[in-house]
């Protein structure tokens, strides 16, 4: 995992609609474009094999960005010290890279915490309808996107257990932007019950949707 904190010039730049998508195109500059593209399930959908949340608090960014291949946060990490980290228009150069191993904290049940996003769309208006977390659809609609990406992402089927349970959600959800979208996800824990190959994947591309958009982000709980 890498662990990057930077600091702009001045406080409370208008940015913070569009940080996400910023940083997730300065991502997709630095690694090959196989990651850009995606993995292709079966049934047409596209998974990305790494996932990244960012946070922008008056004049500090604080980011976590990992993936599946380790090679890839190592090509980030050196893109990032050799051209400096760019957002936009926006050079920083006082930015600090960390690599973090935590593969050594896996083991089933493995209870992580972190906002999980799963939508529906509206029969009406076709507008997405984001559930909460101790929903059943939400509970369905993430437990099958994460067989999928397994096998997308893998190339084969998952034949391993795997239980997602709820074990508490917060009871207010958070806005996050993406551009000029927004989305919705409540804060949860959940704990895992899964082979050792299903927990990695998690911890290393997300859970849930929008994991390139900076939600599904998942640490490691006591």
């Amino acid at each position: 995992m890498l662990i990057i904190k930077t600091k702009l010039p001045t406080k409370n730049l208008p940015i913070k609609r569009v940080i996400a998508k910023l940083f997730q195109s300065y991502i997709y500059t630095a690694l090959d474009n196989k990651e850009h593209d995606g993995y292709k399930h079966p049934n047409g959908k596209v998974f990305k094999a790494m996932n990244f949340k960012i946070a922008y608090i008056e004049n500090e960014i604080h980011a976590k960005y990992v993936a599946l291949d380790p090679q890839n946060e190592k090509q980030l990490a050196q893109y990032m010290l050799m051209n400096s980290l760019k957002l936009g228009e926006i050079h920083l150069t006082n930015t600090s890279v960390s690599i973090v191993e935590r593969h050594s904290k896996i083991k089933s049940p493995m209870r992580v915490g972190g906002f999980v996003c799963a939508n529906i769309k509206d029969g009406n208006s076709n507008k997405k309808i984001y559930l909460e977390p101790k929903s059943n659809k939400f509970q369905e609609i993430v437990y099958n996107n994460t067989v999928q990406k397994y096998e997308a992402l893998f190339g084969k089927a998952y034949e391993g257990e795997l239980k997602i349970e709820l074990i508490e959600q917060k009871p207010r959800e958070r806005i996050f932007h993406y551009s000029k979208g927004v989305m919705k996800a409540w804060f949860g824990i959940y704990e895992i019950e899964a082979n050792e190959e299903m927990l990695r994947m998690i911890l290393d591309t997300g859970m849930g949707a929008n994991c390139m958009k900076g939600l599904g982000f998942l640490e490691v709980v006591k």
